[in-house]
């Protein structure tokens, strides 16, 4: 197992730990029939809650295709957050600033993932701007977390803004140093992981919303 891929799994073991010694259960996302995945554990809540433990992908994700249609080799790092693991989001503070990790929550959101990769890269070549790929977001705050394509380095930008703050060397010295937080801020309706559907389009769709300032 890749260094990457091992630091997100113990992160992923100590949030769980965080939430269950803060709330007395394991993390939990809204329940959607319509929307399963391998990282369910136990039954649904009378409030329509349902638990969730980080799950192995089997196989692991080919992000070949992807770079394919991008003609560009994805960072490793980058490939192993996103093509190990299920999960839902994960919250830390690094640095004094919350932060949220988005995670794919099955196949389908996988595939999704793919499909924004693809217009995330397309906007910045518009722009002219070097790539990134992104992973997270600050809670309540104007970034996003992301990965300088070409050294690996963790950056904190704006989207559509060629401005990066660098916040880490690498992805992996980025998780080693998230301390896990069960209970973020949530004055922002989209950080709240109980309130709406697990997984990367929903998550990210109300991340962008917020830091836009279209939030409704």
């Amino acid at each position: 197992m890749s260094d990457t891929a091992q630091a997100l799994a113990q992160f992923a073991r100590d949030y769980s730990k965080a939430c269950e010694n803060e709330t007395g259960k394991l993390p939990q996302v809204s329940f959607d029939e319509s929307w399963r995945s391998p990282c369910e554990t136990g039954e649904v809540s009378n409030d329509e809650k349902i638990t969730w433990q980080q799950a192995t992908q089997s196989p692991m994700f080919d992000f070949s295709d992807i770079e394919s249609a991008l003609a560009l080799e994805l960072h490793q790092s980058v490939k192993e957050f996103y093509g190990t693991y299920f999960g839902a989001s994960l919250f830390g503070v690094c640095n004094g600033q919350q932060c949220e990790l988005i995670q794919c929550w099955n196949r389908d959101d996988i595939k999704r993932l793919g499909e924004n990769i693809i217009g995330h890269i397309l906007m910045q070549r518009k722009l002219k701007q070097s790539h990134t790929l992104f992973v997270g977001s600050l809670v309540n705050g104007e970034q996003m977390i992301c990965v300088d394509n070409d050294t690996g380095a963790v950056v904190l930008e704006v989207p559509g803004d060629d401005k990066r703050e660098p916040i880490a060397p690498s992805l992996t010295e980025f998780l080693l140093a998230l301390e896990p937080l069960a209970l973020p801020d949530e004055e922002l309706a989209y950080q709240a992981p109980t309130e709406i559907k697990a997984g990367l389009m929903p998550r990210l769709t109300e991340v962008m919303r917020s830091l836009l300032g279209r939030q409704k």
